[in-house]
């Protein structure tokens, strides 16, 4: 009698889908669809009866009577010979039948024989960790994938399906909408994974799907890891969408309740430049910002942009509005005279507040020129006025020089603040 030929896998096993694209795992199920010889088996004479109803049931594509004959089969198979043979029955039913389970039984059979191929075993483990991911077996999964991921096989998707594997775990561990703090353990355990399937990915010279940045920038966000900043940074870098810009800056306003209000300001006119505002209730906390630190031309301008770009109503934000158009012509006759006086002052405190009117009026050239005069003269918050420095010459298109101001800022808000402006400097749209 001819037993089934052993194969690595020749039958096609589509990758199981967690929500994240990875192209280089349904490939690899493809590569193959030659009969590979296989280890020479001698199975057993009691699995040897056992064996050939098994086959007759499969030609005749009896795969229900195959895989009730398997289950009566079992206790026969006793040498890793006949292991083998039966996990590749258990695959071939399976498969025919989409019974993941029995696909994933077969494999694990297979692997247990002992006389799986080093290639094919990592294979074998690949999916059994994705069949077992599906059937949400997450340490099953992770021991199954690590294994692949150890042997070299499917190159970056291992690492992204462990990294799953905690992300889904941690699901089950939510608190009144909030990761509780077995599920932020979950989430800190998975996010280098999906870093080093990033890293791998990107070393091969294939591009990284968008996903898996949002998938780690969400994770670390709603867990509030400590990550988060690396993560946010990584993926405004690339999938700089306006929904993530908004979600990294309410999240660093989120995890500092106590900035002060032109910390506050900074993050909004970042907002504002990545045209993540998106609503009436944003564009009035930016309005009111700059009202508060004196700067009625700011206060107008944001208004109008807003209404201009249909995100705020035509008469919302109408007081606010009234008042700042009344105060810029006296704001703006004073001017000349602050920026004279900021040039004879002891400190640079003067110079620092002229600056800020004039950024706040689009004149970005002699807002950086006071700014750098604040700095000169000192007495100033350089952390802030640097930020501002970086600001202004970046509306102005000057690149090199704000990212060289951004990269002098220290204070440790401050220095998140000035990253994510750097990151935005160097987006393709700034």
């Amino acid at each position: 009698m001819r037993l089934l030929p052993t194969t690595a896998l020749s039958l096609v096993l589509a990758a199981v889908s967690v929500g994240m694209v990875v192209p280089s795992a349904a490939m690899a199920a493809k590569e193959d669809k030659k009969a590979d010889a296989g280890p020479k088996l001698s199975p057993s004479k009691a699995f040897m009866a056992s064996a050939q109803e098994i086959q007759k049931l499969i030609a005749a594509s009896d795969f229900a009577g195959a895989k009730t004959k398997i289950a009566e089969s079992e206790a026969t198979a006793t040498k890793p010979d006949d292991k083998f043979y039966l996990g590749n029955f258990m695959l071939t039913v399976g498969l025919n039948l989409k019974d993941e389970g029995m696909q994933r039984k077969g494999l694990e059979t297979m692997l247990d024989s002992g006389l799986a191929a080093p290639a094919d075993a990592a294979k074998y483990h690949f999916f059994v960790g994705q069949f077992a991911l599906n059937a949400k077996d997450y340490p099953g999964a992770r021991t199954h994938l690590l294994a692949a991921a150890q042997a070299g096989y499917g190159g970056p998707s291992p690492e992204v399906f462990v990294a799953e594997t905690y992300f889904n775990e941690a699901q089950n561990q939510i608190t009144n909408n909030q990761f509780s703090p077995a599920g932020k353990a979950l989430v800190a355990q998975g996010l280098p994974h999906l870093k080093k399937a990033i890293e791998l990915q990107a070393a091969s010279g294939a591009p990284v799907d968008p996903s898996w940045y949002n998938r780690g920038f969400k994770m670390a966000g709603f867990a509030k890891d400590p990550s988060f900043p690396e993560w946010a940074k990584l993926t405004l870098a690339k999938a700089g969408t306006t929904d993530n810009w908004r979600f990294a800056l309410r999240g660093l306003q989120d995890d500092n309740p106590n900035m002060s209000r032109d910390e506050n300001l900074d993050i909004l006119r970042l907002m504002a430049a990545s045209k993540s505002l998106q609503n009436a209730y944003s564009y009035n906390e930016y309005a009111e910002a700059a009202w508060r630190v004196g700067l009625p031309g700011e206060v107008k301008s944001v208004i109008e942009r807003g209404r201009t770009s249909g995100e705020v109503d035509k008469t919302a934000l109408d007081d606010l509005y009234k008042l700042a158009t009344a105060a810029v012509p006296k704001d703006q006759a004073s001017l000349p005279a602050s920026e004279k006086a900021a040039a004879a002052a002891a400190t640079g405190k003067p110079a620092a507040g002229t600056g800020n009117a004039f950024m706040s009026y689009g004149d970005y050239a002699k807002a950086a020129t006071l700014y750098r005069l604040a700095l000169q003269k000192g007495g100033v918050d350089a952390d802030e006025v640097n930020t501002r420095l970086g600001i202004a010459l970046a509306r102005s298109g000057d690149k090199a020089g704000a990212l060289e101001a951004f990269g002098k800022v220290n204070g440790p808000l401050r220095r998140k603040i000035a990253d994510l402006w750097s990151v935005w400097v160097n987006a393709p749209t700034a």
